[in-house]
């Protein structure tokens, strides 16, 4: 069973012109339905266990372009490996706030760099078309 958001998610792949296959949606709505951070391998191994088994290169093939199309957010972790999340939404503005510690992570909205970046183009003739913030540190859990 797809959950709504599920189902309007693969109505925009269709329309997009990508086939939306067994694997693609078992993909999907594990990614949806996850609690928190996670990475391609930790979603590969959890389909490989469920009534629905995925390949590993077709999650990591799905998870891109889940990413592509603003479905989930692909963070860099400081040790060099990607996690994902469920998007706020790509049309939404949005940061993430990452625990170094145990991989939580906090996306929140509102940017007071945009400011920063008009003067940074104004004095560096750079027409800036975007940004991302990943802000590293410690989450209360893991401070006590």
């Amino acid at each position: 069973m797809t959950s709504r958001l599920s189902d309007e998610t693969l109505r925009r792949l269709q329309e997009r012109g990508y086939r939306v296959t067994g694997p693609r949606r078992a993909v999907l709505e594990a990614a949806q339905t996850w609690d928190g951070a996670f990475t391609a391998d930790e979603l590969w191994s959890h389909l490989e266990q469920s009534s629905q088994p995925v390949g590993r290169a077709t999650v990591f093939r799905t998870l891109d372009l889940l990413v592509q199309h603003g479905v989930l957010d692909r963070l860099h972790r400081p040790d060099g490996c990607h996690t994902y999340i469920v998007s706020i939404g790509s049309d939404r503005h949005h940061h993430h706030l990452i625990c170094s510690d145990c991989g939580a992570v906090v996306q929140f909205e509102g940017c007071s760099v945009d400011a920063m970046l008009g003067e940074l183009g104004r004095q560096t003739n750079f027409r800036i078309s975007g940004h991302w913030l990943e802000v590293f540190g410690t989450c209360a859990a893991c401070q006590d």
